[in-house]
């Protein structure tokens, strides 16, 4: 096979490997296998095709084999000024210088420091600060590579302020929101300073937007004013835009009571409690209410959320209420209906006679709604100095005179018994 030829299999396989790796990895193996036999059986082509074919194996694996990234080389750190004032702050920026030519702005992982804190300090996030008059060597350090700057914090007591910006120029707030602006001035050295405490802060419109001495602006009502920082002649400008603060929006709907348990015959005042995106809540009347299962019988609930308990059960009362995007928003409630009371009877129904200090033993039977009974009541005396009860019903004579002892439960009493207190004749 002529050097021409094994070549171009060689391109071929290296092109066919990166299309269909998978592919080729088992054609690879078959057709070595099958060179090996037809090269010990003596074939001089087989031999050629069998070279090929391994270093177009190769090449495949080669090709399969991700590159290293390249190496950081060098790095460049940059600011937009080089001579600042005390107190003025400037962002650097740190570019990195690749082995295979490329180069990127370096931001995670990024290690800088200052060569003279006295003089400027420098953030972890490479943001500078100047301290006092003199020079600081800023570096920035990643892997092992560092670049550096040198940085010039002048006095300029001779210095004449030739401009005076102010960052940033233009911002929004709701009413209630807040913004620091800085002042930053430039000179007529070419330094620059933080002009915050010295400018004279003014709103055009301080019923749109205030500001403090120190640049601090505070949205107070929808609008737009221009907030201005001035000395020396020089002023900076910045426009303030007021939004008028968005609607909240349900987020979600809860029922209060949560749970109720109802006697037949009873209601409850059901209240829609809606939370808002702002997180607060308030009670809405434009719920929408139902029982769920429709049509159960158990219990009603009308337009205002007021339940009516009609029969023994348990119901889910929902609200609706709109939402954003046409969402609708729902909360719901238990109901379980027990049985009311319809009747009670005390007995023995008296006129029943004691004596003082003797006793006189009475029972109740409770009937309710659902034909079930009961004897949970509460024991009443009309005169209990005459005649007093306990919880059990038990009746006991005090002194001489007329009582009358009734039983109650949910508001229903039932037949009153009159105990006559008297002595007995010795």
């Amino acid at each position: 096979m002529n050097r021409e030829l094994r070549q171009q299999l060689l391109d071929e396989a290296a092109v066919r490997a990166l299309e269909h790796p998978a592919d080729l990895s088992m054609a690879l193996g078959k057709g070595m296998t099958m060179v090996r036999r037809k090269f010990l059986a003596g074939s001089a082509v087989a031999l050629a095709l069998a070279l090929a074919l391994t270093a177009a194996f190769v090449a495949w694996r080669l090709a399969m084999v991700p590159p290293p990234p390249p190496a950081l080389e060098s790095i460049t750190v940059t600011a937009a000024a080089q001579e600042l004032r005390p107190t003025a702050t400037i962002p650097l920026t740190a570019t990195g210088h690749y082995g295979d030519g490329t180069s990127k702005r370096l931001l995670a992982g990024v290690e800088w420091a200052s060569g003279n804190t006295g003089v400027a300090t420098v953030s972890s996030a490479g943001v500078v600060t100047a301290v006092a008059k003199g020079s600081a060597e800023l570096s920035a350090t990643l892997d092992g590579v560092s670049g550096r700057l040198t940085l010039v914090v002048v006095g300029g007591d001779a210095a004449t302020l030739a401009s005076l910006r102010l960052d940033p120029e233009s911002a929004r707030l709701f009413p209630g929101g807040v913004l620091q602006l800085t002042a930053e001035g430039t000179f007529s050295d070419g330094s620059h300073g933080n002009l915050n405490a010295s400018a004279q802060w003014s709103s055009g419109a301080p019923g749109t937007a205030t500001v403090d001495g120190a640049g601090r602006v505070t949205a107070v009502a929808p609008g737009q004013t221009v907030i201005s920082a001035a000395q020396e002649g020089k002023r900076g400008r910045a426009t303030i835009t007021v939004l008028a603060a968005p609607k909240p929006e349900i987020t979600s709907l809860e029922v209060a009571p949560a749970q109720s348990t109802l006697k037949e015959g009873r209601t409850v005042r059901l209240d829609a409690v809606a939370r808002y995106s702002d997180g607060s809540s308030a009670a809405v009347g434009n719920a929408t209410w139902e029982t769920l299962p429709a049509g159960s019988g158990i219990a009603e609930v009308d337009a205002a959320g007021l339940v009516a308990a009609r029969r023994t059960g348990s119901v889910t009362v929902v609200a609706t209420v709109p939402g954003a995007g046409g969402q609708l928003i729902q909360g719901q409630a238990a109901i379980t209906v027990v049985p009311s009371v319809k009747s009670i009877k005390v007995s023995p129904a008296g006129p029943l006679q004691s004596e003082p200090g003797g006793s006189v033993q009475l029972s109740a039977v409770v009937l309710y709604s659902d034909g079930s009974t009961g004897s949970d009541v509460q024991w009443a005396s009309s005169r209990p100095l005459i005649a007093s009860v306990d919880v059990s019903g038990l009746v006991t004579g005090v002194k001489e005179g007329d009582a009358e002892i009734t039983a109650t439960a949910d508001g229903v009493t039932g037949n009153p018994v009159t105990v006559l207190v008297r002595t007995s004749p010795d």
